[in-house]
């Protein structure tokens, strides 16, 4: 087995690499098990390819996103050789508020699972507004083209027709084998979200007329409603990972 495989995505990638977690801060520790599986969230660096942003003066630095629970879903084979298929859900103490920036590459929480051999393990983050602010927030400024710049935000508040979750799926590369982990090397799962990439399929010129809030360029679904629209089609497309371990 590699010591690491990195799948970049459009929108968002997951690199899930072999390395020893630091507790350091503390994190949530959710489930119980030999093996602590850390995950982190971060923005990445709009220096990366791949993004080939329509509206070059949008720069987005800060956000952050808000957790009810993680689902876990697990197949592999135990220590006697039999098959298994386990489902968990996992709820924080309390909703888990969770900034991200282009530098922080730090765990914000673990998922603590038994040692074994696995053939897939499915995370998915399921995201809840909280003490009113919404489930899904970016931070940015955005540059006109007459030189002068405005603060940026975008936020994205759920209800009962529209759950919003982050998914990703980790599974061997054959049907036939599995990936082996244990207390030793414990992963860590880096979420790194392209967030101007979201933005790709919005001209400058509508961000340029776009309405502003008290000063403010703000893209709800509610205000500048035909933007979110077109951003939250990419979010959506980009909210699902399969990543092949060999």
């Amino acid at each position: 087995m590699k010591n690491y495989l990195i799948l970049p995505a459009l929108l968002l990638f997951l690199a899930f690499s072999f390395s020893s977690c630091s507790e350091d801060n503390n994190p949530d520790v959710l489930g119980t098990g030999e093996v602590k599986i850390g995950m982190g969230i971060k923005l990445q660096n709009s220096g990366n390819p791949g993004a080939r942003l329509t509206n070059a003066g949008l720069k987005i630095n800060s956000g952050f996103i808000q957790v009810k629970e993680v689902e876990l879903e697990t197949e592999g084979v135990d220590e006697a050789g039999r098959e298994f298929e386990k489902e968990l859900e996992y709820r924080f103490p309390e909703i888990k508020k969770i900034t991200f920036d282009e530098f922080d590459s730090g765990v914000d929480f673990f998922i603590a699972i038994p040692a074994g051999n696995y053939e897939e393990i499915e995370v998915e983050l399921d995201l809840i507004d909280n003490r009113n602010q919404p489930s899904l927030e970016l931070n940015g400024t955005f540059s006109k083209q007459d030189g002068s710049s405005v603060p940026f935000k975008f936020q994205v508040f759920g209800d009962d027709d529209d759950d919003w979750d982050f998914e990703v799926e980790l599974e061997a590369e054959d049907d036939d084998d599995l990936f082996f982990l244990d207390a030793v090397n414990n992963p860590l799962a880096l979420f790194q979200i392209n967030a101007e990439g979201w933005f790709s399929g919005v001209s400058t010129s509508e961000l340029e007329s776009a309405e502003l809030t008290d000063g403010v360029l703000l893209i709800t679904k509610q205000i500048n409603g035909s933007i979110f629209r077109k951003v939250e089609q990419r979010i959506k497309d980009s909210t699902e990972i399969e990543l092949k371990m060999n």
